[in-house]
């Protein structure tokens, strides 16, 4: 029996994406976040929507069998449980988005929800969607004035002419986690470089690579209608740049950023949350930093609309696990109420005659 007070919250995750297990990871963690009657919304790789157990850890999404399959109810703010023959409808409060990659992290988990009328913790269709795309992401912050590093969008099939000065670094446009990444010192590099990232996306960013740099990461949220950042700090890596090992399997890789100057943290703390507000974000995300260390100038990198593990590490020294959990899940039906109070229907009479198509 659901306690009147209990919020049932639908935690999303998996998908078809090549961050498939960073998501497991990090909606496993979410886990403990969020107090209320949980339901774990499991997108296995073809993006089949089942109900995990809550208890399953990381490894056992891989062996356990998925007989309940999930189904969205749209326009009803619930979920629909099917097994064998019988479907029971779960009324559900909040969702948490904790895909990573594509078919969730792009939009696509905020447009479930949104066509379901369920709240959602993370941010809408059309801020996921750009955030997740790196070239039009580079394209709205150089629209908007924020400070970029020199690139270019690579489409395959039809390669520009690369006049960046080298070394460079390779991303492919909607892929994260540091997967299919590469920095290329010469045009001979280049080539084949392109040609493994082409094989995840067809399109490619291609930037002008800092060599001596400081990574930096902030999180910005908005609690009881205001924007906050979190702490400041900087990724630890001993390679030429963070990769998936660093991040996911060496372990912790974060450190305070007390070795960077008041001001640097200064400025990415009010970037990050002007970057939240001027691109209409919303949920919690993370937002990625270069620092050139010759010359001093700060660069955002990446934005993130599923951080890993939802950026709570950020957020230690302001939150405890089911505070964070809390204000995220208070402020995503906050902003669904706010979304409801607007009007999605005109009488315009067209259907009656009133002005439309005349029969001959």
């Amino acid at each position: 029996m659901k306690k009147s007070n209990m919020r049932r919250i639908a935690l999303i995750y998996g998908g078809k994406s090549v961050e498939h297990e960073i998501s497991i990871i990090t909606a496993c963690l979410a886990k403990g976040y969020f107090d209320g009657e949980l339901y774990s919304v499991y997108l296995d790789r073809n993006n089949r929507a089942f109900l995990a157990g809550n208890d399953w850890t990381p490894r056992q999404h891989l062996r356990q069998k998925l007989t309940k399959q999930v189904v969205f109810l749209t326009g009803e703010r619930a979920l629909g449980i099917v097994n064998g023959k019988r479907l029971t409808k779960i009324p559900i409060d909040v969702a948490v988005n904790c895909c990573h990659g594509l078919f969730g992290e792009d939009g696509c988990v905020a447009a479930l929800c949104r066509m379901s009328d369920i709240p959602l913790v993370g941010s809408d269709v059309a801020a996921s969607a750009v955030a997740m795309d790196k070239v039009l992401t580079k394209q709205l912050l150089t629209a908007c004035g924020f400070p970029v590093v020199k690139g270019v969008c690579a489409v395959k099939g039809d390669l520009p002419d690369v006049t960046l000065t080298y070394p460079l670094i390779v991303k492919p446009a909607l892929l994260g986690s540091s997967i299919g990444v590469e920095v290329c010192h010469s045009q001979s590099e280049l080539s084949p470089a392109l040609e493994r990232a082409f094989r995840y996306c067809g399109k490619v960013l291609v930037e002008e690579a800092l060599t001596d740099f400081t990574e930096i990461n902030c999180a910005a949220m908005r609690t009881q209608g205001k924007v906050k950042t979190s702490a400041v700090e900087t990724p630890v890596t001993l390679n030429e740049l963070l990769t998936f090992s660093d991040k996911y399997i060496n372990g912790a890789y974060q450190k305070p950023a007390a070795n960077l100057a008041q001001d640097v943290q200064t400025e990415v703390s009010r970037l990050t949350a002007e970057i939240y507000e001027k691109l209409f974000f919303g949920g919690v995300i993370r937002v990625d930093y270069l620092l050139d260390n010759q010359t001093g100038k700060l660069y955002v990198n990446e934005i993130n609309t599923t951080p890993g593990s939802l950026a709570f590490g950020l957020w230690e020294a302001n939150y405890s696990r089911a505070s964070y959990g809390q204000a995220l899940t208070e402020q995503a039906i906050a902003d669904n109420n706010e979304m409801q109070s607007f009007t999605y229907t005109f009488d315009s009479g067209v259907l009656n005659g009133a002005g439309g198509i005349k029969k001959k």
